[in-house]
């Protein structure tokens, strides 16, 4: 028995398949062909990859090691920045302007990254001290470590502030050196100072209050202690309806420090005074208390000598 339909092979590789709502089905849309620019990419990575190896000349640089305690951040900045750009503009792995590559489009380019990346690490590592370091402990970018240092070094508190208003103004022209050098210390100076921050009415306030606490020996606890206060604060304005978590510390708050160290001035004061009126009724009462001295024995004496004239003695022969 023959089928009434008749079986012919479709000439199309692609079977059509029917449906016995809509009739035949549209063929699968084709794969998108290959990224010509992806394709492009991955080839100039073998040969000339986006971002090549850079050794590091550290021999520019001459400068001692970064510290806090030498307020020297904006001259080690400096010669910082001037060195890695000689060495093919690596300073844009400070600011972020040299991007790292994809790893999977550019793989050359990314070790080549990585490994300048490494390499600024480990040079900014090998010239700022120890305390500087561990800030920058856990950074695994140059940027970030890069950011960390600055943040450090810009937010250094109204004492550092007042350190250099006062260094600024103790500077002088002489005729020992060069007048370019000492306006070129001046304007390192002003630029730190600024750096610092913007003076405001308030903020100066606390840089004299500050100020004026210094070489008072009953007021160094409180004034480290203002003192850190305002480094860890947001300054004496911050944008509560950007950050509303902003910590504020102003003159409010120094002047609330200092009445506590008043109130233990004067609880001292009241203490050495009770002491110093004890110690002074002490000596009083002992000044009027009797003296009492041990009587001398009286020694009776007999006129033996009297009695044996007066009276004749049994062995005292009698005149005749």
């Amino acid at each position: 028995m023959t089928d009434s339909t008749e079986y012919t092979r479709p000439s199309s590789p692609v079977s059509i398949v029917s449906d016995p709502t809509f009739g035949q089905l549209p063929p699968p849309p084709p794969p998108p062909p290959p990224d010509r620019k992806d394709m492009s990419t991955m080839s100039s990575d073998t040969t000339r990859p986006s971002v090549s190896i850079i050794t590091l000349n550290t021999s520019l640089f001459k400068h001692d090691p970064l510290s806090k305690d030498q307020n020297h951040f904006s001259s080690w900045k400096r010669q910082f920045i001037q060195t890695l750009r000689m060495n093919q503009g690596a300073d844009g792995y400070l600011d972020g302007r040299i991007l790292c590559p994809s790893a999977d489009k550019e793989p050359r380019a990314y070790s080549n990254w990585n490994a300048n990346n490494g390499s600024i690490l480990g040079f900014m590592g090998l010239v700022i001290d120890d305390a500087e370091q561990e800030i920058i402990e856990g950074a695994n970018t140059a940027q970030t470590a890069w950011n960390l240092l600055t943040q450090r070094h810009a937010q250094e508190g109204p004492v550092k502030q007042v350190q250099l208003i006062q260094e600024a103004l103790n500077v002088r022209y002489s005729s020992s050196e060069k007048y370019s050098s000492t306006s070129s210390k001046l304007t390192t100076l002003n630029k730190r100072i600024w750096d610092m921050g913007s003076l405001s009415s308030e903020l100066f306030l606390c840089i004299i209050m500050i100020n004026a606490m210094s070489n008072v020996p009953d007021l160094c606890a409180t004034r480290e202690n203002v003192a850190q206060q305002f480094a860890q604060s947001d300054g004496t304005n911050p944008d509560l309806t950007k950050n509303p978590t902003a910590r504020k510390y102003d003159s409010s708050d120094i002047k609330r420090a200092l009445d506590m160290a008043q109130g233990l001035v004067d609880s001292d004061s009241k203490t050495a005074d009770i002491a110093l009126s004890a110690k002074t009724s002490q000596k009083a009462n002992s000044r009027s208390r009797p003296k009492y001295q041990l009587a001398t024995p009286r020694t009776t004496v007999f006129p033996l000598e009297a009695a044996w004239l007066e009276k004749p003695s049994q062995n005292r022969e009698t005149p005749v």
